[in-house]
């Protein structure tokens, strides 16, 4: 319950004082369901008495006159004093009905699949159709279980979709990457590392400390094959090197020749297939890493634009991370305390208590928003590896026989009520490292942008 006086904390209280003094008959319903071509919504008073019954309308300018008008015929009927209207979060589809309905000064509220599900259930009924899924949004108006109300606009709303079209690239990239993997040990099992049993010891020796790097890659590329390096011979691998610029030391030729001596590879012939899958897969991995590239240039620019670049304060939020956070998180003035950040993430612990007993903390509840959810653990992972204020709460966790993953979750629940209050003071990272600099903080981060501390100093 919090601080608040009802049960349903200050959302609860605002909802409740919407009601208080008016007759129900003349409060209306709306519940819509939300789909690519055809939206459904059905009208009813607070005590459920159907008003308009379920209709189809399609989102564009007919269609929307037609919710319209069903929605004014409903009122005058019933002298509406409040109108109330839900839409269930299915994909991107109800983005447009919000922000249309807001045009003629509907505010339209917001719930997670996961409500109506649970209003289905409740009801005993497993089936799924329309109608049962306008009744479950129908319910969930009336018990107030929206979990927002407007949708992100602005510079937020690009870093939203282009942060997370990010996140998509570098997913699809890890999948080349795997497959290129995949076929150089076909090619030449040993050019990823091979086996030293000296000492006594099994151990893995890279021939290059990067895999990804630019000589690793250049290698692939032009010279896939062990015979190929064979070939070239130590003194043309050296021209090679200093030619591109490849920066390769005479230890990492050395490297690279032995493994080449001793590699069992099939001849050329027998591998056309796969050195023409490579080429492929190499082509197809550079223009991943041009679209992100890209990519990382524009959210670099627009996140400066934003207070979001206040989290760049903060030891171990690099430029996307931080991007991410801020997007996913939304417009913090709709939120009174960080504990509805943490819920909106799914990344609060389920309690079980009962009977005046102590009570337990269980798994997360992962009921929230799976982008946010990821971007918390993300940020988490970073700050217990790169920040040096938080490295106590880690250590007092670790201690405590913590698994290393609740941690993560655990440190980033610690950032997001970090980043509301900085977000909302427009307030710098409170560093207690007597070497910290805040416009040293952040140039090393930036790639594209110079960074001018006047600008900061104004946001904050």
């Amino acid at each position: 319950m919090g601080k608040s006086s009802h049960i349903q904390g200050t959302k609860g209280a605002k909802y409740s004082q919407q009601l208080r003094g008016v007759n129900l008959e003349q409060v209306l319903i709306i519940a819509i369901d939300a789909a690519k071509l055809h939206q459904k919504a059905l009208i009813c008073n607070y005590f459920g008495d159907v008003i308009e019954r379920p209709f189809f309308f399609s989102v564009c300018e007919s269609g929307m006159q037609v919710l319209l008008k069903n929605i004014d015929r409903a009122a005058a009927a019933v002298q509406a004093q409040r109108i109330f209207l839900g839409i269930e979060a299915t994909g991107h589809y109800y983005e447009d009905v919000i922000r249309e309905m807001a045009k003629h000064g509907y505010q339209v509220q917001i719930f997670n699949p996961y409500s109506t599900y649970e209003e289905r259930a409740s009801a005993l009924n497993w089936c799924k159709t329309d109608d049962l899924d306008l009744v479950a949004i129908a319910h969930a108006i009336k018990s107030n279980k929206a979990t927002e109300t407007r949708l992100l606009d602005g510079i937020q709303r690009h870093l939203l979709v282009l942060t997370r079209a990010r996140r998509s690239e570098i997913r699809k990239r890890s999948v080349f990457r795997m497959e290129i993997r995949n076929l150089m040990d076909i090619i030449w099992r040993e050019y990823q590392g091979y086996a030293d049993h000296s000492q006594g010891k099994a151990r893995k020796i890279k021939v290059f400390s990067d895999f990804w790097g630019k000589a690793s890659l250049f290698f692939m590329e032009h010279y896939p094959h062990p015979s190929m390096v064979l070939n070239l011979g130590e003194s043309e691998l050296r021209k090679l090197s200093i030619r591109h610029n490849l920066k390769l030391r005479k230890t990492a030729i050395h490297k690279l020749l032995y493994v080449a001596e001793q590699s069992l590879s099939r001849n050329l012939e027998e591998l056309r297939p796969e050195l023409m899958l490579l080429k492929m897969k190499l082509s197809d991995l550079d223009a991943f890493d041009a679209k992100i590239e890209l990519l990382d240039q524009e959210i670099e620019k627009l996140l400066l634009q934003t207070d979001g670049r206040l989290l760049l304060t903060a030891p171990g939020l690099g430029v996307s991370t931080s991007a991410e956070l801020y997007a996913e998180m939304g417009d913090v003035s709709h939120f009174t305390h960080a504990g509805q950040l943490i819920k909106k993430a799914g990344t609060n612990p389920i309690i079980k208590q009962t009977g005046g007993g102590k009570g337990s903390y269980r798994n997360i509840s992962k009921q929230g928003n799976s982008h946010l959810r990821y971007v918390v653990f993300l940020a988490g992972r970073n700050l217990c590896l790169h920040n040096k204020d938080l490295k106590s709460f880690y250590d007092r966790l670790k201690t405590r026989g913590k698994h290393e993953r609740s941690i993560f979750i655990a440190m980033g629940n610690k950032m997001l009520k970090i980043a509301f209050a900085m977000l909302r003071d427009r307030a710098y990272f409170a560093s207690q490292i007597s070497s910290y600099q805040i416009t040293t903080e952040i140039n090393k981060k930036l790639k594209y942008n110079c960074f001018i501390s006047s600008a900061l100093q104004a946001a904050a």
